[in-house]
């Protein structure tokens, strides 16, 4: 009996020095880690700097932990997780709370891994593991095992405060007896130390080898006691779990590569509807322009087509002399002129609206365009008695341009002008290099632009506040073709004005024509 107790008191002792550590490898923080403020089994609290627990299935085990880091890092926001397992199967739990309670374990061993990650995933604190062993028999050995150990204590200490002559030959006794004991339980207790830790290096890869534990030869005895059939099946297993794990480990990578494009093609998504909200603003915003733009269209012909059935009605309904008949055929054919300079515009606007514009590019002296251009609206100057001046730049590269488009653009401008220029007013054609380009600047001393009429200037139909000053008609249209006619050209078209004072408009295009692609 004596030696059955003194075997289960070694059993107890080398059993408490198991404890396997089993850290997953990943990126860590070196600066902020998780530690354990205290662990209590029941009420009672263990020491600290306790990473092992010996309990017993009624036991309730309370773990209270925290994040250490030093003060001037970042406070961001941030989670734990707990990763508890045994050898068949694990809880993983992401929380915010700095307790872990575990209650009415099943006897097994268990691994407690506790991290902490903030939640934009820039950091991962360095883990803290704690092993936790339920085994009644072992808890209620160790039990058995401190009593016994008090009651020693117990007996020594009244041995040794004994001054009683006559029980000195007791306590000599005692005393060998106690000594005989004790050097029994030391034996026994490294011999079975030995075979577990064996027993361990087989059921774990975290145990290091056999042969590095102890260098005693009394070892080759003790490896005999463990089965090599069961050491082959542990390792069985422990390759089987070592599988799974890599499995789990790859079905998470997969799960994050999977998250990563799901929030990609999320953040597209959305800004592809922040487009197509856009898109349908502007197509709404065109619609309306175009609406608005019939509605002019339609109006400017009607005034004129009206105008010619009155006169052809005229012309039928009376008898008139041959030059009264000249001069109603003749205003006929200056207002059917009318009509159809506007019908003209309006397939001009439509071609340019499909954005298939076809240029026939050569290399061309401007200065030519411009004189021509200046020639044709000298006449409507003259009438409203304009001093009508042109400066042409000397010795000006000849620029890679469609020399039909540019004569349109430099007549929209120039007769802009005219019509915006008061009687007795001034007018000034510029042409000059600057850089690798060439610009056209036509300035006029006219009524000038509002704020709000340059911010809508180039737009299509934009009607401007400053009207002609001698009733010609208006489309809205010239400084919009004008525009797009430029930018086929890679150019550039701008206004500068005063209120009152006038206005300078003025286009630029490179030298070199760049083909679009």
């Amino acid at each position: 009996m004596k030696l059955y107790l003194i075997l289960n008191i070694i059993i107890v002792t080398v059993l408490m020095t198991f404890n396997v550590e089993n850290t997953l490898s990943k990126n860590i923080d070196s600066i902020r880690e998780v530690i354990i403020e205290s662990v209590y089994v029941n009420d009672k609290i263990l020491p600290e700097n306790t990473f092992k627990i010996l309990a017993s299935d009624k036991d309730s085990i309370t773990i209270n932990f925290k994040l250490k880091a030093p003060s001037d890092l970042d406070k961001s926001a941030f989670l734990f997780k707990t990763i508890f397992r045994n050898g068949k199967d694990s809880s993983v739990k992401t929380v915010g709370v700095t307790r872990a309670i575990f209650k009415n374990l099943n006897n097994d061993d268990y691994l407690l891994n506790i991290s902490a990650f903030d939640l934009q995933r820039k950091w991962n604190a360095k883990p803290v593991e704690l092993r936790i062993e339920i085994d009644n028999e072992k808890y209620t050995l160790i039990q058995t095992k401190d009593s016994l150990n008090q009651k020693l204590e117990a007996l020594l200490d009244v041995i040794n405060n004994s001054s009683n002559d006559n029980s000195k030959n007791i306590k000599q006794e005692a005393q060998s007896d106690v000594l005989l004991y004790v050097l029994l339980v030391i034996i026994a207790t490294l011999l079975i130390v030995v075979v577990i830790m064996l027993k361990n290096k087989k059921k774990t890869e975290l145990t290091p080898p056999l042969e590095d534990r102890s260098k005693d030869s009394a070892l080759d005895l003790i490896a005999d006691m463990v089965s090599k059939q069961d050491f082959e099946n542990l390792q069985i297993e422990n390759s089987r779990l070592r599988a799974e794990i890599a499995s789990l480990r790859g079905q998470i990578d997969a799960m994050n590569v999977r998250s990563s494009n799901l929030s990609s093609q999320n953040k597209e998504l959305q800004s592809n509807l922040t487009k197509l909200s856009l898109y349908k603003d502007e197509l709404e915003e065109l619609q309306k322009q175009k609406d608005e733009l019939f509605a002019v269209i339609i109006h400017d012909i009607k005034n004129p087509a009206a105008l010619i059935k009155s006169l052809v009605e005229l012309l039928t309904s009376y008898d008139l002399s041959t030059s009264e008949q000249q001069e109603i055929i003749n205003d006929i054919a200056n207002t059917t002129i009318k009509i159809v300079a506007l019908s003209q515009e309006v397939s001009r606007i439509l071609a340019l609206e499909t954005n298939k514009m076809n240029l026939n590019i050569e290399a061309c002296d401007i200065n030519i365009l411009v004189d021509d251009v200046f020639h044709r609206n000298q006449l409507a100057a003259k009438n409203k008695s304009i001093n009508f001046h042109q400066e042409l730049g000397s010795d000006l590269p000849l620029p890679e341009i469609d020399p039909q488009r540019i004569d349109e653009v430099l007549d929209n401008l120039i007769s802009n002008a005219v019509k915006f220029t008061p009687q007795g007013g001034t007018i000034r054609i510029k042409s000059y290099k600057e850089s690798d380009k060439i610009v056209v600047e036509i300035n006029d001393n006219g009524l000038g632009l509002t704020e709000e009429d340059l911010k809508h200037a180039f737009q299509r139909g934009a009607r401007l506040s400053a009207k002609p000053t001698n009733g010609e008609a208006s489309t809205g249209l010239g400084l919009w073709i004008v525009k797009k006619l430029i930018d086929a050209h890679h150019g550039k078209v701008w206004v500068k004005s005063i209120i009152g004072k006038g206005s300078t408009f003025a286009f630029s295009v490179p030298v070199k024509h760049e083909k679009s692609e």
